[in-house]
Order: structure tokens, then sequence, then C-alpha cells
């Protein structure tokens, strides 16, 4: 057994893996602002306790920009424009940062004509959409994400069937409160995230035939319910983005999403509309928890992650992930982030 898969993580510090990233991504041709943005999005993952969508996708991010697959220096661009309605082309840049350009436009437009629906076709993979409706939840702005993965990706076996005809195609919604932290929902309609999967295997976790079939493959989430979701993904984050759907064909890896935004206070006063939301909540909250369990909590109210953290704040990384990183640090020229001891 190597030193690397000796261990079962390996430890390191917030600031020194943020600088990692933007490194990396700068080495293949993200530019600085992205870089830092990317850097952002992974570190909050980790620090909001989601490394399914954290440090582990680094490597998989620069390997497809080197295999031609990724072009980070691209931008997203506009190609069909009524005012309320948008598609934008990713031109296979990051998700992350066609979506952030998506959002802040599907805002804007939210603002002037009351509701706005921006559909992207043509990007990678978007990691998270939560910070993307709690961006638009801060303006005031409820929002509704839907995304497909292009017909790629077929994963998740429809209920009673054998084999896999869906992709994990994540739906989001973000509902503004009185302040941060805003209601938001953000979720695979398969039983978890391809991502979060992954993460557990390479933990070395024993998976729930819940979760997936004895052949491994994942299960839609309350059967029916995550399944007819899915389909719906399919049509509106696939179909009417422009993007492709799932069939026998073989498809781009890309994704496809449609951004769907209302301006709230143009149907009520925000903070009429925010005080209801923040009395159903409380309702919601107030019975007794569970013996053992802590209090109440509501989508949104996980881990705080601000703009900020100490830059020495300690992330814990799986061994395999250390060692991807330790890869691409190799063919890119990089130094390794520091690794710390300690719990």
């Amino acid at each position: 057994m190597s030193e690397e898969t000796a261990t079962v993580h390996q430890r390191s510090r917030a600031g020194d893996l943020h600088g990692f990233v933007v490194q990396a991504m700068a080495a293949v041709g993200a530019s600085g602002t992205d870089a830092a943005y990317m850097a952002d999005q992974l570190i909050a993952s980790e620090l909001a306790n989601h490394p399914s969508h954290g440090m582990r996708r680094l490597p998989e991010y620069v390997d497809r920009a080197l295999k031609g697959f990724a072009q980070p220096g691209a931008r997203a661009s506009i190609e069909l424009d009524t005012g309320s309605l948008v598609r934008m082309n990713g031109n296979g840049t990051y998700g992350h940062f066609a979506l952030r350009d998506a959002t802040a436009l599907a805002v804007a437009r939210a603002k002037a004509h009351g509701i706005a629906a921006v559909a992207v076709r043509n990007s990678e993979y978007a990691g998270r959409f939560a910070p993307f409706c709690e961006e638009a939840a801060n303006a005031g702005v409820a929002t509704l994400l839907f995304g497909n993965n292009n017909g790629a990706g077929q994963v998740v076996v429809p209920p009673g069937g054998t084999r896999a005809r869906l992709s994990t195609n994540p739906i989001a919604a973000g509902v503004p409160r009185s302040s941060a932290p805003h209601l938001v929902i953000d979720f695979a309609t398969s039983t978890v995230a391809g991502g979060r999967l992954a993460e557990e295997r390479d933990r070395g976790t024993e998976l729930s035939g819940q979760w997936v079939t004895p052949e491994g493959l994942l299960k839609p989430f309350g059967g029916f319910k995550g399944f007819g979701l899915a389909l719906l993904v399919e049509a509106l984050g696939g179909a009417l983005t422009g993007s492709e759907t799932v069939s026998e064909r073989k498809t781009a890896d890309h994704q496809g999403t449609l951004v769907i935004a209302i301006d709230v206070a143009q149907l009520r006063e925000l903070h009429e509309f925010t005080a209801q939301v923040e009395e159903f909540i409380a309702h919601v909250k107030s019975g007794e928890p569970e013996d053992g369990n802590g209090p109440i909590r509501v989508p949104g109210e996980g881990p705080s992650v601000g703009d900020s953290y100490p830059a020495g704040h300690p992330v814990e990384v799986n061994a395999r992930t250390w060692s991807e990183l330790g890869r691409i640090a190799r063919e890119l020229k990089l130094a390794m982030p520091g690794a710390v001891q300690g719990h």
C-alpha cells in the first residue's frame, strides 16, 4: 500500500487549497477573476460539508481542460434575447462561470420585467447550484434552476428498470428571507448526487441499497417522485435550453441549465413577503426535536460560509483526492498545498 493510500484522509489549510486552485485554473487558461471565483466555490463547498463538490472536482476540471473538452478562458455569450427570455451559449466554459453570469443576467432582467428566464447550453458542469440561488435571494429575487447533463452521464435507473437511462439531473430553488441565510434547496433527483456517491466510495463507506442497485447504479429519490422530477429537468434544463437530452446517441459531457427568476417586490412588498416567510419558518422550527438531535433546521441553514474565513481553517481531503491533486500538481508544475497534522 502506498503512503498516499495508507491513510483515510489528508488535512490542509483553506488558504493553501484556495491558492492551489487559483494557480491550477490559471495554468489551464482561466482569467485571474475566474480562477479566484472557482477557488471560492470549491473551498466554500468544503467548508459547507459538501466535499463532493469541493477539491475532489479540481482534477476533473483540469483534466477536461487539458484534453480540450473544457474551455476555461471562454465566456458565455447571448445568442437569443427577447428581453425577459434569454438563451446563452456557454462556449464550453466551466458552468460555475456561465451560471454566475446567467444568474446575474436573470436577476437584472427580473428587475426589469418582473419575471425572467435565462437558458444556458454548452457549458461544463457548475457544481452546486445553491450559491447562485443565494446570490439572487440577496437581491430579493426568487429563483428556480433545472440542470441536465446534455444527454450524457446516464447513471440513474428508472423505477422498475435495470438499466441507467437518466442523469442525476439537479434542481435548486432560492427564496429570500429577511436576511441570509436564505431558504435555498439544491438536490439531485437521484438518491444522492454522483459526486457524493464517488466521495463515499473513496472513503470506503458501505453503500446503502436505498441509494444504488446491486449493480451500483443510482436510484431516483422517492421512487416515482424523483423520477418525475428528473424527466422535468430533461424537458426544461435540456430540451428547452437547446441542450441534448437522454437517448441512444453519444453526446458531449456538458450541462444545460434553465434559470427562472422572479422579482418578489413586483408582486408584494419585499418586507411583507419575507416577514411571512419568517413566520412560517419559525412555526415549522418550533416543534421539539427528536431525542439526541440538535435544533430543527430548514434548507439553507447549513454551516455558514461567509465571504471570508481564516486562511488557516483546516480542510480534510480524502486520500484518493489528495493523490489526484498531487498528479495535477506534477502535470502543471505546481507546488502542492501544505499538509497539516492533527485532528
